[in-house]
């Protein structure tokens, strides 16, 4: 009966089935007693600031406390006073909130807040309420991106494996708790997929409309989420490339142009708002917040980061999405296609094997620079922001993989959807789970204590 259906509406349909599984991730709190993390609070908080009043200053917003109502608390960060700003301090010297007069902006991030403000907006306006608008406008961002991530995974893999490969990591306990984590994993996802879906259709028909969109979807990246500039230049420079093989190369330069102008505007809007190039200036001026503490932590950082981002025991990927181990199948199977030149046997399949090592390359790119100059734990919840976002875009190499092993793969994907069952069970069942960090963890019947404990 499905496949009666037009293609628009097939796709509609794939679109609501998982937003109604992403809203099921509702049901485990951030923390016991707690609907928000800190972090949540605080983007929400900056979203609040440019509904009500059109601007990044959160100074009235710490006097009105408008986070009480949210189920989270907000404590203050390390933002910038926009003037001589005495600010509060309790009886053991710890810092409150800001006094008036003056200003006072947070590291949050501008795109961060935009992205969340129309959706904050429309909830407070037909009374859903600002956070869970908020929450549901993410997980159909996160839900948009996969159902982009199935043509992806057609271009490589035929049905059914391409959209058993999308749905596997769909529906995976990172994707299914992290879809609905306030934040800017859904909005960089869409971006992300929709820039390598259209380069990808560059690479077949050099046309200009289709580079001048890839090259916008790049540009804003990096407004929306900083960290993620690494996979969209890796997408931008492929697209150059595609072009100019195909002599379309003054175009591929113009859409070129778009990224630099784009990056240029950002860095001079941030030093005026924030005082440096990134959201985080006031805390270290000029430079990233890594915090290499000597050349000895930035060597192990290297080791350490990758490794972490996928077997840590607490937050690797693996651990949470056991269908992801797919990704080295693919890994063996592009380096065996290379090692045994099959692509001179097999000339038409010759976009298989470069389609999937952009995906590969879009994937490192989105990740390990992240794990390793994050100076948090090497692999945050979900890996950060950046390896959430890049989810969707492995989604396709899952699939490809998952036709090479086929009992494999229906094992791991199998092993994933107990996982998402078990998560969700708890958040109903277990007073004590939560998402930040991670509780009520899957046991594994005890297969994860053999993971190693990455920490900074």
């Amino acid at each position: 009966m499905l496949a009666s259906l037009p293609r628009p509406a097939r796709l509609l349909l794939l679109w609501a089935g998982l937003l109604a599984v992403y809203a099921a991730g509702l049901l485990v709190p951030a923390a016991p007693g707690k609907d928000l993390s800190s972090t949540e609070a605080h983007r929400l908080l900056a979203a609040h600031s440019i509904v009500t009043d059109g601007d990044l200053d959160l100074l009235d917003e710490y006097i009105a406390r408008p986070w009480t109502s949210w189920g989270g608390v907000v404590g203050l960060r390390d933002g910038r006073l926009t003037s001589n700003v005495a600010v509060q301090r309790d009886a053991n010297g710890r810092e409150g909130p800001p006094l008036a007069p003056g200003g006072y902006i947070e590291p949050t991030g501008l795109g961060i807040g935009a992205v969340l403000a129309p959706a904050y907006w429309a909830g407070r306006t037909t009374g859903v309420g600002g956070p869970l608008a908020v929450q549901l406008w993410c997980a159909g961002l996160l839900a948009a991106a996969f159902v982009v991530a199935l043509g992806l995974a057609r271009r490589i893999v035929p049905d059914p494996w391409a959209t058993l490969g999308v749905l596997s990591v769909a529906v995976s306990p990172p994707v299914v708790i992290g879809a609905t984590q306030i934040g800017p994993t859904g909005t960089t996802a869409l971006l992300l997929t929709g820039a390598v879906a259209t380069a990808l259709a560059v690479r077949d028909h050099p046309r200009a409309g289709a580079a001048l969109s890839c090259a916008l979807l790049c540009a804003l990246i990096p407004w929306v989420w900083l960290p993620l500039a690494p996979a969209a230049v890796v997408v931008a420079a492929a697209l150059t490339r595609w072009m100019r093989r195909r002599r379309r190369g003054l175009m591929g330069f113009l859409a070129l142009e778009v990224l630099l102008l784009s990056a240029f505007i950002l860095l001079t809007v941030q030093d005026r708002i924030y005082g440096g190039p990134t959201p985080w200036a006031p805390q270290v001026g000029w430079s990233l917040p890594t915090f290499f503490d000597g050349v000895g932590d930035a060597v192990a950082r290297v080791v350490t980061s990758p490794v972490g981002l996928l077997l840590d025991r607490d937050f690797g990927l693996l651990r949470w999405a056991p269908v992801l181990g797919l990704v080295g199948v693919a890994v063996w199977r592009l380096v065996r296609w290379r090692r045994q030149r099959l692509f001179k046997v097999f000339a038409d399949e010759i976009h298989v094997e470069v389609s999937v090592l952009f995906l590969l390359l879009v994937l490192v790119a989105a990740t390990v620079p992240y794990a390793i100059l994050s100076p948090w734990p090497a692999t945050n919840w979900l890996g950060g922001a950046g390896a959430a976002a890049a989810l969707p875009v492995v989604a396709a190499v899952v699939g490809w993989a998952w036709q090479r092993v086929p009992r494999s793969g229906a094992a791991l994907a199998a092993l994933t959807v107990v996982g998402t069952l078990w998560l969700l069970g708890a958040g109903l069942l277990d007073g004590d789970a939560g998402t930040d960090p991670p509780r009520g963890a899957l046991p594994w019947a005890g297969a994860e204590r053999i993971l190693p404990e990455i920490r900074r």
